[in-house]
């Protein structure tokens, strides 16, 4: 990293990969363990450490979203051309970090023995990949100036989601959960017209970050864009085992 070389150990190829790895394997033999297993974590129990995970992602979620402020502005909303900065650099760091606090849904997932849906193909993808996407921009110097867009844009994202999951976990109806999902999607979209804003729109603008970096952005947006819209519910027969699957067909006849 230009700034933080003193942590430039989480930015290893191994660091990138084996968690990432170790992370797919554990969801996907987790799911299938519990399938057919009752909860091993009473509601009393999990239900209280729920709310204080999401009290966490709203903090840490929060000061991101606060500490990347200064890259969005009007009309410049991407930050394009932004300079790179220490801080700047810190919060995209913390972002990355924070990708593996995020792997936590999916523990509560697999112990809520939540609907298989929820444990989807879309869920382990993008909780899989996404912290390997800012790891490596990290790695190569790149984790700063307009880039931080992505990061400010999804902390955002995770303020509003586990406000929602911490208000409706005390019993409170939120009335603005139907733009929720509005608002992800969007996300993703907003993110797609930032990569063409880099690619042919001001392609010349940027003075700082390598053009062809912008073509990780739009393919990666582009598979979260289609799964989303398309794939939202798909898990695997793989992720749930099947004897899962075939309890599920018996309970349909």
């Amino acid at each position: 990293m230009k700034f933080l070389p003193q942590y430039d150990f989480l930015t290893t190829p191994a660091m990138l990969t084996v968690p990432s790895c170790v992370y797919v394997a554990l969801a996907i033999l987790g799911g299938r363990f519990m399938a057919t297993r009752s909860a091993p974590v009473s509601p009393a129990i999990l239900k209280p450490m729920m709310q204080l995970y999401n009290v966490v992602q709203i903090v840490v979620c929060s000061y991101m979203t606060i500490g990347m402020l200064d890259v969005v502005g009007w009309p410049n909303v991407f930050g394009i051309n932004s300079a790179y900065t220490e801080a700047g650099e810190w919060f995209v760091f913390c972002h990355y970090l924070s990708k593996w606090l995020d792997w936590c849904d999916t523990l509560f997932i697999i112990l809520k023995k939540n609907s298989p849906k929820q444990l989807s193909f879309l869920h382990v993808y993008h909780h899989a990949t996404i912290g390997v996407v800012w790891g490596y921009l990290l790695s190569i110097g790149h984790g700063n100036g307009t880039v931080r867009y992505g990061a400010f844009i999804n902390s955002v994202t995770h303020v509003l989601m586990y406000t929602h999951y911490l208000v409706t976990s005390f019993g409170l109806k939120n009335p603005l959960k139907s733009y929720l999902t509005i608002w992800q999607i969007s996300q993703f979209w907003s993110c797609f017209a930032h990569a063409i804003c880099m690619l042919f729109v001001w392609p010349s603008w940027d003075q700082n970050l390598v053009r062809e970096l912008a073509w990780l952005q739009f393919g990666y947006h582009l598979t979260m864009i289609y799964l989303f819209t398309f794939k939202m519910s798909w898990v695997p027969a793989f992720f749930i085992g099947e004897s899962s699957k075939k309890e599920k067909l018996s309970k349909k006849e």
